[in-house]
This record gives C-alpha cells, sequence and structure tokens, in this order.
C-alpha cells in the first residue's frame, strides 16, 4: 500500500472540496449519505466535513469512518492487469465490444485509469478487479 495514501485522513476541519481533490472516491461517500445529489441535499463545497454532519444530522464520527475506509480499499499499480466486473458489464451495454483485460495506466487521488484495447476507463479500485497471472489471457 502506498504509505503517503494511507497515512492521509479526512478531518471534521476539512472542506468538501477538499475532500474531492484528497479521494476521488469522497464523491460516493457524501452520495451514500445521500448529500449532492440533488437540489434538496445539495452541499456546498465550501462548507467543512464537521459542518456538513451537524447540518445534515450524520453523526461525525460515521462520516468520518467511511470516508477513512476509502484509503483501506485494494490499491491497484501502474501495470496491474485489471478486468471490469460483470455486474458492471451488464449494465452498461457499451462496454459488450471492449477486451476483456485491461492495464492500469495511472492513478491520482485514488481515481484509477485503465486501457482496454482502445477504450480507456477511469474508476476508483472497487470498479476493477485485479486479473491473476494464471487467469490473463495468453
Amino acid at each position: 500500500m502506498n504509505t503517503v495514501m494511507s497515512e492521509q485522513r479526512f478531518t471534521p476541519e476539512m472542506t468538501v472540496d477538499d475532500a474531492f481533490k484528497m479521494h476521488a472516491g469522497a464523491r460516493r461517500v457524501f452520495a451514500k449519505f445521500h448529500l449532492g445529489g440533488c437540489s434538496n441535499c445539495a452541499i456546498s463545497e465550501s462548507h467543512t466535513i464537521g459542518a456538513i454532519s451537524q447540518d445534515y444530522g450524520i453523526p461525525l464520527p460515521m462520516l468520518l469512518e467511511s470516508l477513512n475506509a476509502l484509503w483501506d480499499q485494494g490499491t491497484l499499480t501502474v501495470g496491474d492487469k485489471v478486468r471490469i466486473p460483470d455486474e458492471i458489464r451488464a449494465k452498461i451495454p457499451q462496454l459488450a465490444s471492449v477486451p476483456e483485460v485491461g492495464e492500469i495506466k495511472s492513478v491520482e487521488s485514488g481515481a484509477y485509469t485503465a486501457e482496454f484495447g482502445e477504450v480507456r476507463l477511469q474508476g476508483l479500485a472497487e470498479d476493477f478487479l485485479p486479473v491473476t497471472a494464471s487467469a490473463a489471457p495468453v
């Protein structure tokens, strides 16, 4: 695991914008708490995580635990062979013609870019499945 990433932590004083910049998965965490997805639950990127907790009645320890758990997800490195999970492939018809195995080309703030032939996809570690050497097609 990247030691720099594992030392980073979300804090109550951090703004939502800083959280988004720190880890690409922060948007998904806020969305799981129904924050930021519609006009009734819109959040300002200048709000702090602590203020969001207080304003929306979400226990701060729960919110911080969910955000900081992003660092505990499996990690991929540039050059790793990956595939798209079947449940994602099934939801997006355009992925039917995409090669089965791709390669991680870059990583930034928890977001991975993988190339599958001519197709470039971006996502979190949970959006790709590592391919073991024995499972990779020859």
